[in-house]
């Protein structure tokens, strides 16, 4: 008895994956925003305590989210995902949206609360919730593949229009993903990849700015005070940590030389001050959460469970994408585009989003261990 009781509980390696994740996005953040806040709002933990908020917050959110079972979450995520194009629409509105360097990506609600991170997590819910309603007719008829591709299409424009072309990039690829994975037809697979190819070199070359960031990426140090200011400082912080860093809050270049090192920098951050070493540490969590995740999806499927294997590999990919895009902006491997790194980077909406899609995780391999 106590042992079929302990299969019915959630995955606790997941859990204390969780923890472990936050809780050095909390450490890195209270390192690399310490100048930055004593030079913005004369506090130099001011950053570090509002991470610090976010985090415990993040507990309850986890919690709420695991206590609802999965079919409300199959039920009301069409709804969800409506409402969050309808939130994203508002941001829009001048004076309604909050304007950051150029993005109008924000609704203060009490915080800061960016709308496209939960339109992520909305269109994994919605599109798994489609695939359990019309599996047969996603494979059988164009029809079916094209109500969920013109839903992305209208989602991916207004995210575009704020604009944010890293949140594009990452629903457009967790769409194709788990529609690929759903049993989409191949011929569907390659006039689609066509036509996504095109889409996204035409926007590459249709903003000057875009354009700048490509070719400033194939050789920052031609233009190391401009366009390839960011590329190189998080190149030399990258190079400064060396095997084992200088360590932890020691870091030169976060002292208000390399932008952003809080939030879409802060692997650099981490692997000036703890070398190799740290970046590594972060490197395999990841790839634990990215092995669990595929465990729990190849469990789903065993069972039948349709909406379940097609969240949790939804949530792989968006958790994967988004950490191996961060890191590839950090080492120079990619264009630089603003991503942030999953549970480690500065920012309530990441990590608050991030703690309601483990939340559903965690709840769904509890019911994966309960279905016989």
């Amino acid at each position: 008895m106590q042992s079929q009781a302990l299969s019915h509980k959630a995955d606790g390696f997941l859990f204390c994956l969780f923890l472990t994740m936050s809780l050095i996005g909390l450490i890195a953040v209270a390192s690399a925003s310490y100048f930055l806040s004593y030079h913005s709002v004369g506090w130099g933990e001011y950053y570090a305590v509002r991470q610090g908020v976010f985090f415990i917050m993040s507990l309850g959110v986890t919690l709420v989210a695991y206590l609802i079972p999965t079919h409300i979450w199959r039920n009301v995520a069409p709804l969800l995902l409506f409402a969050m194009m309808i939130l994203l629409a508002i941001v829009l509105i001048p004076g309604v949206g909050k304007s950051v360097n150029g993005s109008q990506r924000w609704l203060h609600l009490g915080v800061n609360f960016q709308v496209s991170e939960m339109a992520k997590l909305s269109w994994i819910l919605y599109l798994a919730s489609y695939v359990y309603r019309k599996q047969y007719l996603l494979v059988s008829s164009i029809v079916g593949t094209l109500v969920p591709v013109v839903v992305l299409a209208v989602l991916s424009v207004l995210i575009l229009m704020e604009p944010d072309f890293g949140s594009v990039f990452l629903v457009v690829m967790i769409g194709f993903s788990m529609l690929f994975f759903a049993g989409m037809p191949w011929r569907y697979v390659f006039v689609l990849s066509f036509i996504l190819a095109i889409a996204l070199t035409v926007l590459a070359f249709a903003a000057p700015y875009r354009l700048a960031r490509l070719t400033s990426f194939f050789d920052p140090w031609s233009n190391p005070f401009g366009d390839g200011y960011q590329l190189t400082q998080s190149l030399m912080a990258i190079g400064r940590g060396g095997l084992t860093g200088v360590g932890l809050g020691f870091g030169l270049q976060k002292q208000l030389y390399l932008p952003e090192a809080h939030t879409d920098f802060i692997f650099a951050v981490v692997s000036e001050e703890l070398g190799y070493v740290g970046a590594m540490l972060i490197a395999v969590c990841f790839l634990l959460l990215v092995l669990r995740c595929m465990f729990w999806t190849y469990k789903a499927v065993r069972k039948n469970m349709c909406f379940e294997a097609l969240t949790i590999y939804g949530m792989m990919v968006w958790w994967s994408l988004s950490a191996l895009f961060s890191m590839c902006v950090n080492l120079g491997l990619v264009p630089t585009k603003g991503i942030a790194l999953p549970f480690i980077s500065y920012g309530g909406s990441n990590l608050l989003v991030n703690a309601c899609a483990f939340g559903i995780l965690l709840r769904m391999t509890k019911e994966i261990r309960q279905e016989q």
